[in-house]
């Protein structure tokens, strides 16, 4: 009937839906830990900055990633400012390795072949959830890219594709280091057809992957070799043993099998939530294993063209889970990536093969039969990740998955609002986002607004402004580590709390808004020296809290509030001590630290900053004294009390002495 929808038109719409839907759906429930905050940081540095990195993020065996991922994030963050923009995008390039895998599977087989591989990639769990993650990461779709433009020259003997076979291991290496399984994968593909290799393609080929990651080559020249020696120490790793785990995780990956563990410690409730199928995974891992032996007999007694194309998939699945099985460091399942859509193909491949052979009149019935497992299959691996998305929505803060974007993400945007543009301090359990999660989430989120970083488990900083906002969090029901700050914080006279950004499970970020001209209410409660000491590096000590006595059992707590009077200057690094000693003189203990990094310190800065120092077991009872003071880090050299002309007057500020029950 005119007008009506033909069954490929359907199957493709059904396919773009499996492709996108479960991709970009929800965005804000995206995993956004260290590795993704680190990302969109860096990313944004581009963007907005106009930073131009040649080496990107860390890697897990210590060397740094190629920038390339950097400068893809960098591409939606210009468009919008927002982690979800990067979510959105790199969800739309990994659903279009989906189209991409059916195109493959398409030409290089048949219509049936490609729409199998490409539906199984599509609702495939694991393929769902990693491509919704901000990371330095392989991307199937360059993937795909790479096998399509090694097949269109072994197979469909377009000469200059093998320049396209050179371009896709670049752009694969300079995503992540992982990508290098796929230069042996190239070369191992071509060895066998050398003599039908063209020089002149070979040549261009050649100098485009050299000059793409040449910059990167440069840098660590100049840099000493810190990368290459790196990588070297690695690959030489007298530690290295055989390890089954790659091969594992290959299989894993072509189901849902473990994926229970991004539930962190709820797993067991996750699992109850969900029909007990998981035994179609084993299935699956089944028909990978049955796939394999059937593209190797097909290799050897193939067509010319079945045995150039299966070989060429074989190889792509082999080198990464053989590089991989020498195993130096723990093996992780995202590490092996590299295998899709490889996997997909393969398995599509046996089943179309065992369709075609059967005999014209059982196909019917095996086409409602496939019909019907298709929708038990995609329906159980869909309910999966849906499940996981719902429950990691639900219980955020378990562990595995991570607490989503989602609500971190309010959080500032509230913050933002209410700030007006003024400063919003962020008190967490850290202050150093290249290397803690919940400063770099927050360092992400708010790149564009103005911002400071502190570890709200030891200090309060009150900037000389008439209005800050601050973020306390997450904050567990119990009230963990950020209690005392917190406390000290809603004592504060210009202080008010507003709405609270509240997680299921109870959990949330706080929001304060101070306005106030003075900073007397900082101080309240504290004792004030007549004459405040003065430190040579500009801090003047202006208040502390000190118990009288205390108990063996308990912890000193000790309050001081301190003033930046001069900005530090750049590249110094400060630290503050706490000694408690007996009446020699002698140290008994003490808490030293870094209460707020020197590097985020501004002229005008009033800090209160909490030390506990610990009582030694076995310690007799009496009388301390506790004194304070500090130093440079890490060269260790104390800054000395000035006088009124800025003469050196003590060594360190006696705050006064306690009693030891």
């Amino acid at each position: 009937m005119k007008g009506s929808i033909r069954r490929p038109d359907l199957l493709l719409v059904i396919l773009l839906l499996l492709a996108f839907l479960p991709r970009l759906i929800w965005p804000t429930l995206a995993e956004f830990k260290l590795d993704e905050a680190t990302v969109v940081r860096r990313a944004m540095e581009i963007a907005w900055k106009g930073a131009l990195p040649v080496a990107g993020v860390g890697s897990s065996i210590g060397m740094a990633n190629l920038p390339l991922t950097l400068y893809l994030t960098a591409i939606p963050l210009r468009i919008w400012d927002d982690p979800v923009a990067a979510v959105v995008f790199i969800g739309m390039l990994n659903g279009l390795a989906v189209v991409g895998c059916y195109a493959l599977g398409k030409r290089y087989f048949d219509h049936t072949t490609g729409w199998i591989a490409a539906f199984l990639f599509a609702v495939n769990p694991w393929a769902i959830l990693l491509a919704r993650k901000i990371w330095a990461k392989t991307l199937p779709l360059f993937t795909v890219a790479f096998i399509a433009a090694l097949l269109a020259f072994l197979v469909r003997r377009r000469r200059w594709a093998l320049v396209g076979a050179f371009a896709a291991p670049a752009v694969l290496v300079g995503l992540q280091l992982e990508g290098i399984a796929f230069i042996p994968v190239l070369v191992l593909s071509l060895l066998p057809f050398w003599k039908e290799v063209p020089l002149r393609p070979l040549l261009v080929g050649v100098a485009i992957f050299v000059l793409a990651l040449a910059p990167y080559g440069v840098h660590d020249a100049l840099q000493g070799w810190p990368n290459l020696r790196q990588f070297w120490n690695f690959a030489r790793a007298e530690e290295g043993h055989f390890s089954w785990d790659a091969l594992r995780y290959a299989f894993l990956l072509t189901g849902s099998a473990e994926i229970h563990s991004m539930a962190g410690a709820r797993f067991v409730e996750y699992l109850d939530g969900l029909p007990r199928l998981w035994w179609l995974n084993t299935g699956m891992m089944g028909l990978l294993a049955l796939a394999l032996v059937y593209a190797v007999l097909r290799v050897v007694r193939g067509t010319t063209d079945e045995r150039r194309t299966l070989y060429v998939l074989l190889v792509g699945f082999a080198v990464p889970v053989a590089l991989r099985s020498r195993a130096v460091e723990a093996v992780h399942l995202h590490y092996l990536i590299l295998v899709y859509p490889t996997v997909f193909l393969l398995i599509a491949a046996l089943i179309g093969r065992g369709y075609r052979a059967l005999p014209s009149r059982y196909r019917p019935a095996a086409h409602i039969v496939g019909v019907l497992l298709a929708l038990i299959w995609g329906g159980w691996q869909l309910t999966v990740v849906g499940r996981l998305f719902w429950f990691m929505d639900r219980y955020p803060t378990t562990g595995g998955y991570g607490i989503p974007l989602k609500y971190s993400r309010e959080a500032t945007l509230e913050a933002r609002r209410l700030a007006q543009g003024a400063e919003v301090v962020v008190l967490s359990d850290g202050s150093e986002p290249a290397y803690e999660e919940r400063p770099a989430v927050f360092d992400a989120l708010l790149f564009r607004h103005p911002h400071r970083l502190v570890d709200g488990r030891m200090s309060l900083l009150v900037p000389d402004a008439p209005r800050v906002v601050y973020i306390v969090g997450p904050v567990s029901p119990e009230g963990d580590g950020l209690g005392p700050v917190q406390q000290q914080l809603r004592g504060m006279a210009g202080v008010r709390e507003e709405r609270a950004i509240r997680m299921p499970d109870g959990w949330e970020y706080r929001l304060f808004v101070r306005e106030r001209t003075d900073r007397e209410d900082v101080l309240t409660g504290l004792v004030r020296p007549a004459d405040p000491p003065r430190f040579a590096n500009g801090v003047v000590l202006l208040g502390y809290s000190l118990p009288q006595e205390i108990t063996l059992e308990a912890a000193l707590e000790v309050w001081l509030a301190w003033w930046v009077q001069v900005g530090p200057p750049p590249g110094s690094d400060y630290h503050f001590f706490v000694h408690l000693l007996d009446g020699e003189g002698h140290l008994r203990s003490q808490h030293d630290g870094a209460p707020f990094p020197t590097s985020a310190w501004r002229a005008g800065d009033l800090v209160l900053s909490r030390f506990t120092v610990p009582i030694p077991t076995g310690l007799p009872a009496g009388r301390y004294a506790v004194r304070t003071g500090l130093y440079t880090y890490p060269d260790i050299q104390g800054i000395p009390v000035v006088d009124a002309v800025g003469n050196p007057a003590a060594g360190d500020v006696l705050l006064g002495t306690i009693t030891i029950r």
